[in-house]
């Protein structure tokens, strides 16, 4: 059931003619028929009696009616409560935010946010977690996004949880198991990205509490260049999850559990400065992506 299918009904009963009802609407009559034909097959009944006199409500009709009426009035006026939201916020908004949440988090996010709110003009910066706030410190953004930060002006909210996955080719040999020890992960030529950075360093140390040397063959500063360089048939990566998350759907990657290690999940924050004081448009940005992450909201 739709609302065109609401509308074609309620303009037939109101005109007791498909014609009119089609001049209302700007459609053909048998575009209006369609649609009424489409709400009685959903619904399992019959709303109009048709006849060579003309055509008239069903007891059926007659009951659903009022409920169509109000369904239709209920959209068009939520439809004009979020026009009067969407004209409401205007001007600008800015932010920072790591790359990794740039890339892959905040994208369907701000899409929703801009599809609400059209009339603001945003603009992200991206960086490291240094960058991020370095940015909020000197008051360039009002809110970054960055990895787990300490600072004695910031204050910080957890937002989401990354993971870091193995990845691998689709006719790699470990591809048909679900899951393989960190061992075996060495024996393999192994690709990292972002030297120095949190990622690296947790893998690194994952690897060295159990005194394995990884088979390192290659290092880059682009998860892109990772992911494209494991497709190659190169070598394997141990990568963000939320990176890879179109890769594993589309089984261009697989992911193998590595069984003897502890998860390897990384934070990210929402940071600005203590008691700092939001314009409006910030503080709407703010709950709104609270809210959306909390909610799963992002595409998956």
């Amino acid at each position: 059931m739709n609302f065109e299918q609401l509308e074609a009904f309620i303009y037939v009963a109101e005109t007791r003619s498909f014609s009119k009802a089609g001049d209302i609407l700007f459609l053909s009559q048998p575009s209006v028929s369609s649609r009424v034909k489409s709400l009685e097959d959903q619904m399992g009944c019959s709303l109009f009696n048709r006849s060579s006199q003309g055509i008239s409500l069903t007891i059926a009709g007659e009951t659903f009616l009022p409920y169509a009426q109000k369904l239709l009035q209920y959209q068009q006026e939520g439809m004009l409560s979020v026009d009067n939201v969407k004209n409401h916020y205007k001007g600008e908004l800015s932010f920072s935010s790591v790359l990794i949440a740039a890339n892959y988090i905040i994208p369907d996010i701000i899409h929703q946010f801009h599809y609400l709110y059209p009339q603001i003009k945003t603009t992200i910066h991206t960086g490291h977690s240094k960058d991020i706030l370095n940015m909020v410190l000197e008051r360039q953004v009002p809110l970054g996004i960055a990895r787990s930060i300490s600072h004695p002006l910031i204050e910080s909210m957890h937002l989401i949880d990354d993971e870091m996955i193995l990845v691998v080719y689709p006719q790699h040999h470990y591809s048909s198991r679900d899951t393989i020890s960190i061992e075996e992960v060495a024996t393999e030529p192994l690709i990292l990205f972002n030297r120095g950075s949190l990622d690296w360093t947790l893998i690194h140390s994952a690897f060295k509490r159990l005194a394995i040397k990884p088979n390192v063959i290659m290092e880059v500063d682009s998860i892109e260049v990772a992911k494209k360089v494991v497709s190659k048939k190169t070598g394997i990566a141990i990568l963000p999850k939320f990176a890879v998350e179109e890769e594993l759907k589309s089984n261009e990657l697989r992911e193998v559990v590595i069984s003897n290690i502890p998860k390897i999940n990384r934070p990210f924050e929402l940071i600005y400065l203590k008691e700092s004081t939001f314009d409006e448009n910030t503080k709407l940005f703010k709950e709104f992506l609270i809210k959306a992450i909390k909610e799963g909201k992002r595409s998956k």
